[in-house]
């Protein structure tokens, strides 16, 4: 039996990677996915216009406007949203959304009691727990008994909108879950080991010590943090971020265009809990922000990364600068922190103290360090979204780099990546 919160992170999975695409076998599962990510982004927000949440539902997180009245619907139902109606018109949504661990278990829960999900979103969700948890193969996913019809329809809305990817390792079809490397730290360690000595080692280890490093600056400089990379490193590198195994984030500004920032290995060594998904990319885009003004700052550079996230867990701010306002848009929209104008075109980023923040901010610092082992007021939401950057979430970010020139890498590297990747498909 699936976890409700595995229900609830899987659907929130399937609407980032869908973007404006819907597969019409779906319908629970984008209603449930809907309400997670108006949920995420309205948790510590003040009373919200209806008009305004809808268009901000619609025109920045990718929801179709049927799909928004239906989500807040839902929200209402688990208790996390109040609602001020006139007749049926809703007219101020009053959020008091949970955190995180409730978030997920309580919306998966009522959003399947409500609506029970259909044989193909149910075949979607045993889908995605598997690739989570390691590769799987045609064979696997033939041992799950399932209609033939509808693992095959599965699979092709699945590899289409990417919630998997298929990798052909020598001779064999290979899905894997763009999403399989974040929630199993493990397991791109295991793969450093399998690549031994060769280049494929050396790159994993360099982006594990610099994490959130621009791929732009490796691919201009042809280096990570002054160490130079060889051609076939280098192609490490794009193949890595190109075919899914390590999805970057990106940030789009208007200065510098989009910037994706590439995360290698993480500390630790067992599955990301479902209620920490969220947390985990919430620290990816507070990494990225840095990195954004660490390397690609229009005026103002920051020189310790490491040393301005502490400040910031221990003083509860950053001081004001004028590019603020576009560096941390999606810090803000995530809720993780607020913007507070300072006058001038500045801003001050404030964090929202909550246990699951700090506990981002600490992911953030260690991140960055490369170890081995008051709610906002209307005006200032709009700033948020209509100013500056673009934070795009890794499964989301990754369909970018689908127009960009993807090399493969060398024969050492694949056969150590086909064979982290056939082990583990019978692991």
């Amino acid at each position: 039996m699936t976890n409700k919160d595995e229900v609830a992170v899987r659907s929130h999975d399937v609407l980032v990677t869908s973007g404006r695409s819907r597969a019409s076998e779906f319908d629970s599962l984008i209603n449930i996915g809907a309400a997670v990510r108006l949920a995420i982004n309205l948790r510590g927000m003040p009373p919200i216009r209806y008009e305004l949440l809808r268009d901000i539902a619609v025109h920045r997180l990718g929801l179709q406007p049927p799909e928004v009245k239906p989500a807040i619907d839902l929200l209402a139902e688990a208790e996390m949203v109040e609602l001020d109606v006139e007749g049926k018109t809703i007219r101020t949504i009053l959020p008091s959304i949970p955190f995180f661990v409730d978030l997920y278990k309580c919306l998966g829960e009522v959003g399947t009691e409500s609506q029970s999900l259909n044989e193909h979103e149910q075949l979607t969700i045993e889908l995605m727990q598997r690739l989570a948890r390691r590769p799987q193969t045609k064979n696997d996913f033939a041992n799950l008994g399932a209609e033939k019809k509808a693992l095959r329809r599965v699979i092709e809305i699945g590899t289409s909108v990417g919630v998997m990817t298929a990798v052909r390792a020598r001779g064999l079809d290979v899905y894997v879950s763009p999403s399989y490397f974040s929630e199993n730290p493990q397991a791109l360690a295991d793969l450093t080991v399998t690549a031994g000595g060769t280049a494929l080692a050396r790159v994993l280890l360099l982006l594990k010590q610099h994490q959130g490093y621009p791929l732009r600056i490796i691919a201009e400089k042809k280096e990570i943090a002054g160490n130079q990379l060889s051609s076939h490193e280098l192609q490490i590198v794009q193949a890595l971020a190109g075919q899914g195994f390590l999805p970057p984030p990106s940030i789009r500004t208007k200065h510098s265009g989009e910037n994706h920032f590439i995360f290698g290995p993480q500390p630790g060594v067992s599955r990301v809990a479902p209620h920490e998904i969220q947390i985990y990319r919430n620290a990816l885009a507070l990494v990225s922000a840095v990195r954004q003004g660490q390397f690609l700052a229009r005026e103002y550079a920051i020189w310790n990364p490491q040393l301005l996230l502490q400040r910031f867990k221990e003083r509860g701010f950053l001081r004001r600068n004028s590019e603020a306002p576009e560096q941390y848009r999606a810090v803000v929209q995530l809720g993780i922190a607020r913007l507070v104008s300072t006058g001038n075109g500045k801003a001050r980023l404030e964090l929202i103290r909550d246990k699951d923040n700090e506990r981002t901010v600490d992911l953030a610092i260690q991140l960055v360090r490369g170890s081995a082992g008051k709610p906002m007021p209307d005006e200032e939401l709009m700033l948020a979204i209509k100013q500056g950057e673009e934070y795009v979430e890794p499964l989301l970010a990754r369909k970018s780099l689908t127009n960009c020139d993807i090399v493969t890498a060398d024969p050492d590297s694949i056969a150590a990546i086909d064979e982290f990747l056939l082990r583990g498909s019978r692991d």
